[in-house]
């Protein structure tokens, strides 16, 4: 019975990835590695002195799925606290026991998968897997064993399947599923709005000033350095949420670098390209147009990352105009990267390698998949009960349509960032990488520097962001703030805001000791960044401009841009 149980789990698993939408586009390869490796955990399994209390166990459940078959027949059931089968639809008639049954083969799936002592990497990949696996085979998701879908068929007289049908058409067409109403918005129009216009503009970057909203602004603009997956308008989503436009009204001269989407022109790019042609450009046309002294720089995710790069090997000139870095959920140190590591190994980069190879860029569209997979059931299934088999349309929703809304990166920027930073954790090593000709030590970053962590950050997690500070030459301002990756950060508006941050520990021990030695406030961390502006980079005010640009730097377009809008081909 065990070799039996443990070959058709495997086979479960297997099917589950193989038609799971989020695996379009993988290589093969990477569909053998994990049953090797679930094959591998069946073995330990096998062998293990533990495997005939498993097999008790196993054996419990098969008695107590023969209770819920009589407690199901009888109506006899539990409502469950997946909010999956929160519908009390799932209480009524077979579907107790169909419900029932899957969470405990999904609970024996994952219980083995988690007891399997692989090595650490191994074993989090294998329990990760299993979980997507398991997930993927929830009754819920398939049409005729959910009793919502048939109920809502039947009301409708078939309209919802049809419906649903055309969404899946539609999305298969587009290459992803959509997960907002996105003919509700257009960047330019209701996203992305703050008025401004750009000033510079290269292969790689445009530069966009916006205009000043207040009679005096602070001498030291600020720079924004989005990530470059991303579009930058996550900081300008709309009135009521813009990072942008209350940095204006309190006062401030704000710049924004917007990335292009990677095709014909910056393909090849590498590192050094997005540094020079980046942000060493973007600050130097920010001084010439804001004829300022100093210029403080704000960056978020991997913008952060390359940020941190920069300072190491900036020259002398441009490092001479950096008042202050402020870091969002940037890391230095990738000891620790949170869920995104199952991602990384040699095996997984080796397969990934022949599609960048193919199409010499990292789709957008694959990064998203990635970050989707860690949150299979909000961020995948939810969707496709809802889009598919409910027929229904996704409300709309402005940060999962800039979500959806993803750029192509360079493979060989991708390679170097995944391959040295990620899985060889070189950047924190004084020497170990080499950019602009000059090896990179973050010793040499001796500006004031403000990191920002938030508590849900899967993609950061806020331990390795506060390890990071310890790496720097100066003492860095650290702060916690509730949330998530993009809500606990550039999604933070003071007004109306039921946030709260932690600020001022103690920095002569662990992250737990600085937790623990932290005072909280309640609301938005931004009133407290721009005081920790004024207090280490300068309170200093001029008379705002009248006009944007200058000479040297004309108005080119007016913001949000031509870069945001160009339609680059991604394979799907």
């Amino acid at each position: 019975m065990d070799q039996d149980f443990t070959k058709t789990l495997s086979d479960m698993m297997l099917t589950a990835t193989r038609t799971h939408p989020v695996f379009k586009g993988m290589h093969t390869s990477g569909h053998q590695k994990f049953l090797d490796s679930w094959n591998r955990a069946a073995q330990t399994m096998l062998a293990a002195d533990t495997w005939g209390d498993w097999l008790k166990t196993w054996s419990s459940y098969q008695a107590d799925m023969a209770q819920l078959w009589l407690s199901g027949m009888a109506g006899d059931a539990t409502p469950s606290k997946d909010h999956r089968f929160g519908d009390e639809a799932w209480s009524e008639g077979i579907y107790p026991f169909l419900r029932q049954s899957y969470e405990m083969t999904a609970k024996a799936m994952v219980d083995l998968a988690d007891k399997a002592g692989l090595p650490e990497h191994e074993q989090r990949k294998l329990s990760f897997y299993a979980r997507v696996a398991a997930d993927s085979l929830s009754p819920s998701n398939f049409a005729l064993m959910n009793p919502e879908v048939l109920r809502l068929a039947q009301e409708t007289g078939g309209k919802s399947l049809v419906d649903g049908f055309q969404n899946l058409l539609a999305d298969l067409e587009k290459g992803y599923i959509t997960t907002t109403d996105e003919s509700a918005f257009k960047v330019g129009e209701n996203l992305a709005t703050t008025p401004g216009a750009v000033i510079y503009r290269n292969s790689l970057i445009e530069v966009i000033q916006y205009e000043p909203v207040t009679p005096k602004v602070r001498a030291n603009p600020i720079l924004i350095v989005p990530p470059c997956v991303n579009k930058f308008y996550i900081f300008d989503i709309n009135e009521k949420k813009s990072m942008v436009r209350y940095l204006l009204e309190e006062g401030n001269s704000v710049f924004m670098i917007s990335w292009r989407n990677a095709g014909e022109e910056t393909q090849d790019y590498g590192w050094d390209e997005y540094i020079t042609e980046g942000v060493l450009a973007a600050i130097d046309a920010t001084a010439d147009v804001a004829k300022s002294e100093k210029i403080d720089l704000l960056s978020w995710c991997n913008g952060g990352t390359l940020l941190l790069a920069a300072l190491a090997v900036m020259p002398q000139a441009q490092k001479s105009l950096v008042g202050s870095a402020t870091f969002l959920s940037a890391m230095l140190d990738f000891s620790d990267p949170g869920e995104v590591e199952v991602f990384i190994d040699d095996a997984q980069i080796a397969a990934y390698q022949q599609r960048l190879e193919t199409a010499r860029v990292a789709p957008g569209r694959d990064i998203a998949r990635a970050m989707a997979m860690l949150h299979v059931n909000e961020s995948i299934w939810g969707f496709v009960v809802n889009n598919y088999l409910k027929g229904k349309t996704p409300p709309p929703f402005d940060v999962l349509y800039w979500n959806a809304d993803t750029s192509n990166l360079p493979a060989k920027w991708y390679s170097y960032f995944v391959e040295e930073m990620y899985h060889a954790n070189r950047l924190k090593e004084p020497g170990a990488l080499t950019l602009l000709d000059t090896p990179v030590d973050c010793g040499n970053i001796d500006v004031p520097c403000y990191f920002l962590a938030a508590t849900g950050d899967h993609i950061v997690p806020w331990k390795t962001s506060y390890s990071s500070t310890t790496l720097l030459p100066q003492e860095a301002e650290f702060v916690l703030t509730s949330g998530g990756h993009v809500s606990g950060t550039v999604i933070n508006h003071p007004v109306r805001n039921r946030r709260h941050f932690m600020s001022g520990g103690k920095r002569t021990g662990s992250a737990e000791d600085w937790l623990a030695s932290a005072t909280k406030s309640e609301g938005s961390w931004w009133p407290h960044w721009l005081q920790w502006l004024d207090e280490t980079s300068g309170d200093a005010q001029r008379t705002a401009p009248k006009t944007l640009g200058n000479r040297k730097h004309p108005v080119l377009a007016p913001a949000p841009g031509t870069y945001v809008l160009e339609q680059v081909p991604q394979d799907g």
